[in-house]
């Protein structure tokens, strides 16, 4: 695949999960896929009040749920329609947005194996043109089903196990 097939694969499976996820479409509606390459994508999204906590600044579980997604379309950024199922997912909360603040999310997929997928997600604030601070890390394990022998051979750096 080339970046352009990566980017539409990325929204054709984005466009499918959309509309079969209430948490996504809720929580996610603005987002913005920017970009796409084999095992990684990017996007952005303005925080609003829905993404907040209590207390005014991003929910927790907003970040764990981007990790979720995140993980599930770098996967897809590898050529698999199916985005696997959950196995272990782990987020360290590292600072905090507010509503108005723009994050960056970038989404890899580490290693795409014959069963199991390894991902990594980091969540970003930004805070000027040339400026960043993280806001979050998440790493994300998926189980993987190969429909007609999909398999993503050579797709990303380790594809051995």
């Amino acid at each position: 695949m080339n970046q352009n097939q990566e980017m539409d694969q990325v929204q054709k499976v984005w466009g499918r999960i959309r509309v079969n996820s209430p948490i996504y479409a809720f929580l996610l509606d603005d987002i913005e896929i920017y970009y796409a390459e084999k095992g990684v994508f990017q996007a952005r999204l303005q925080v609003t009040p829905r993404h907040l906590n209590s207390k005014g600044t991003l929910h927790g579980v907003f970040s764990a749920c981007v990790t979720d997604w995140a993980g599930g379309l770098a996967i897809a950024s590898c050529g698999l329609d199916s985005t696997g199922v959950s196995t272990d997912i782990h987020i360290n909360y590292l600072s905090t947005a507010t509503a108005g603040d723009w994050l960056e999310i970038e989404g890899r997929a580490d290693k795409v194996g014959k069963t199991l997928a390894f991902t990594t997600v980091s969540i970003s604030k930004r805070l000027d043109a040339e400026h960043v601070t993280i806001v979050a890390r998440g790493s994300h394990t998926k189980y993987i089903k190969y429909n007609n022998g999909q398999h993503p051979s050579n797709n990303t750096q380790d594809t051995e196990q």
